[in-house]
């Protein structure tokens, strides 16, 4: 899998900024401007947690943007990507080889971490990868017993990975007649899709799915964890307890292991004084 997040529209402004500290940031990420319930926080960013209730509300977090630079002249990288641990002291400052280009209020000869940060909006669309916990890819389906309704009347799959919420969540074909069509489901099953606009023509057994817990236009989605703000987790279904409010453009499923949405998040979560 590739994660991290990028700018799917237009160039968003960059700037640097300060870290904690403490946190480790990676390339790709989503970052916030404060902490758990509103908290202030050392520095300028920290990575965006999980959403913690729905649309955020116990978290709070404003988001800030994207980590697209990061101060180190020796890269550091993990299976995910790139990255960098902040650090206090004057010793862990001076022997680190750095960079920075001496923009903002930071001089080029500024030893701290530095991260450079594409800025997002409530306007930004951004490109996200769509894994499952731990960054898997996203578990494919396959029909068991055949449909001649197009799904309308409820299939039967193997399991996905999630347990879906009504008209939140779709469902691609990546086998069969249906090959490269979408449907938003409106079922409650890992085993039972059930669509309300039919696939054109009749499912096999055999034809194979993956099944997504967001779907275009207004939706619910949660974080991975691991490292936070890297993926979207389609293990973790939107909809029910702890999800960011977003409005997806376009889900592409093509590809097993390169699977995205694009989308913008709701402008709630750019306001610290929401509640």
């Amino acid at each position: 899998m590739a994660y991290g997040f990028s700018i799917a529209e237009g160039t968003a402004r960059t700037f640097w900024a300060g870290t904690d500290g403490t946190s480790t940031y990676y390339m790709g990420q989503l970052v916030a401007y404060t902490a758990a319930s509103k908290a202030q926080t050392p520095g300028t960013v920290v990575p965006l947690a999980v959403a913690a209730g729905a649309w955020d509300t116990t978290n709070f977090q404003v988001i800030a943007g994207i980590v697209v630079g990061i101060s180190d002249m020796t890269q550091t990288f993990d299976t995910y990507s790139q990255y960098a641990t902040g650090v206090v002291t004057q010793a862990a400052q001076k022997a680190r080889q750095f960079y920075n280009s001496g923009m903002g209020l930071y001089s080029a000869a500024d030893p701290q971490v530095l991260l450079e940060i594409a800025e997002i909006t409530p306007n930004t669309v951004i490109r996200g990868p769509i894994c499952e916990t731990g960054g898997k890819v996203p578990t494919v389906v396959t029909d068991t017993a055949g449909s001649a309704t197009g799904y309308t009347t409820a299939g039967t799959t193997t399991a996905c990975s999630f347990t879906p919420v009504a008209n939140t969540c779709s469902i691609y074909c990546r086998t069969g007649a249906n090959m490269g069509l979408y449907r938003t489901t409106n079922d409650t099953s890992t085993t039972a899709p059930d669509v309300t606009v039919a696939f054109p023509n009749d499912v096999a057994i055999g034809d194979t799915f993956v099944r997504f817990s967001l779907k275009q236009g207004s939706s619910l989605i949660q974080l991975g964890a691991t490292p936070t703000g890297t993926y979207i987790d389609n293990t973790l279904s939107g909809g029910t307890t702890n999800y960011f409010g977003v409005f997806v453009y376009t889900i592409n499923a093509a590809e097993a292991g390169k699977e995205y949405a694009e989308f913008r998040f709701d402008a709630c979560h750019f306001s610290n004084i929401r509640s």
